[in-house]
C-alpha cells in the first residue's frame, strides 16, 4: 500500500506539473478548455473500459465515430434536419447499442466487435467518398482522421462540457458494478440484482466519449488515448478508486503537455498527446518492474 501511495503521490506532482505547463503555453482559453475536457472525458471512461475488459470494442469506438461522422455529412444534406452533431449522436450511439446488445444476448464480445470492425470500417470507406464529392461539409474530414483540436468551436466546447459532466456522472455511478461484471457477471447480478441498465449507461457513456473526441484527438489515436490512462494507471496504483483519480490525473497531463508540445514545435496536437501518454505508460511499466525485482 506504501508504494502504490508512493506512486499516487508521483501522479499528482506529474499532474501540478502539467497543469502549470499548460497554463504557460495553452494561452487560448478555449485550447485550455478542450484539453480539459477531453482529458477529464477519456479519464474517467478509460478505467470502464478495463473494468469491463473490453479493449477490443474501445478499440473499435473510434471506427464507429468516423462512421457515424461521415454519415452525418450525407443526413444533414438530404434531410430537413441541418445539425451534423444530431446526426453522429444518433447514428454513433444506434451502432453501439447494437453492439451491445449482441454482446448482452451471448455473443462473443470480440467476435460482435470483429463484425462490427467490418462493417464500420467499409461504411466508412463509402460515405467518405459519398460526402466528399457530392457534399459540402462545414469541417474537414481529413480532421477526423488526423484531430485538430484547434478547429473546435464555442458551440463544441458547450457540447463537450455537458457530454463531459454526463460521462463523470455516469463513469463515477456504475464503476463499482462495472468491476463486479467485468470479474463475474452471476456474482454482480446476485448483489446488485439486474445489471441492464448499468450496461446500457456503460455503451451510452463509451459511444458518446468516443463520438464527442474524434475530431479532436482524431480517428487514428482516439482508442489509444482512451485505453492508455487506465493502463498506465493498473501498473502504478491498487484499488478501484486510486485507479479512477490516477487515470483521470494520467489523461489531464498526457493531454496538457501534448498540447503544449504541439504549440511549442508546431506538430499535431494528437500526435504529441500521444506520445506523451505511451512515454508515461513506458515509465510505468519500468516502474512497476523495477517495484517488482527491485
Amino acid at each position: 500500500m506504501a508504494v502504490s501511495s508512493r506512486s499516487m503521490y508521483v501522479v499528482v506532482m506529474l499532474l501540478l506539473v502539467s497543469l502549470a505547463v499548460g497554463f504557460v503555453y495553452l494561452r487560448r482559453v478555449e485550447l485550455l478548455a478542450v484539453a480539459l475536457l477531453s482529458s477529464l472525458m477519456m479519464g474517467v471512461v478509460s478505467p470502464l473500459i478495463a473494468a469491463r475488459r473490453l479493449y477490443f470494442l474501445a478499440a473499435e469506438s473510434s471506427h464507429m465515430a468516423l462512421l457515424a461522422a461521415s454519415l452525418a455529412v450525407i443526413l444533414t444534406n438530404i434531410t430537413p434536419v441541418k445539425y451534423e452533431f444530431f446526426w453522429v449522436l444518433l447514428v454513433g450511439l444506434a451502432i453501439t447499442y447494437s453492439v451491445g446488445l449482441a454482446i448482452h444476448r451471448g455473443v462473443d464480445p470480440d467476435i460482435a466487435t470483429s463484425i462490427a470492425t467490418g462493417a464500420t470500417i467499409s461504411g466508412s470507406v463509402i460515405a467518405m467518398y459519398i460526402a466528399l464529392t457530392r457534399f459540402r461539409t462545414s469541417y474537414s474530414l481529413w480532421s477526423l482522421i488526423l484531430g485538430d483540436p484547434l478547429l473546435t468551436t464555442r458551440q463544441d466546447i458547450y457540447v463537450l462540457t455537458l457530454l463531459t459532466a454526463i460521462a463523470l456522472a455516469v463513469s463515477l455511478s456504475t464503476y463499482k458494478v462495472m468491476i463486479y461484471v467485468g470479474i463475474d457477471r452471476d456474482s454482480a447480478v446476485l448483489t446488485f440484482g439486474s445489471t441492464h441498465i448499468y450496461e446500457i449507461l456503460f455503451f451510452t457513456v463509451l459511444g458518446l466519449t468516443s463520438l464527442a473526441l474524434i475530431k479532436i484527438v482524431g480517428y487514428a489515436l482516439e482508442h489509444v488515448l482512451m485505453l492508455m490512462p487506465a493502463l498506465t494507471s493498473m501498473n502504478l496504483v491498487e484499488g478501484g478508486r486510486r485507479l479512477m483519480v490516477s487515470s483521470v490525473c494520467l489523461s489531464i497531463a498526457s493531454n496538457l503537455l501534448g498540447f503544449s508540445l504541439a504549440m511549442k514545435l508546431g506538430v499535431a496536437p494528437a500526435g504529441s498527446v500521444g506520445l506523451i501518454a505511451l512515454s508515461i505508460y513506458l515509465a510505468s511499466i519500468v516502474a512497476k518492474g523495477l517495484r517488482r525485482y527491485g
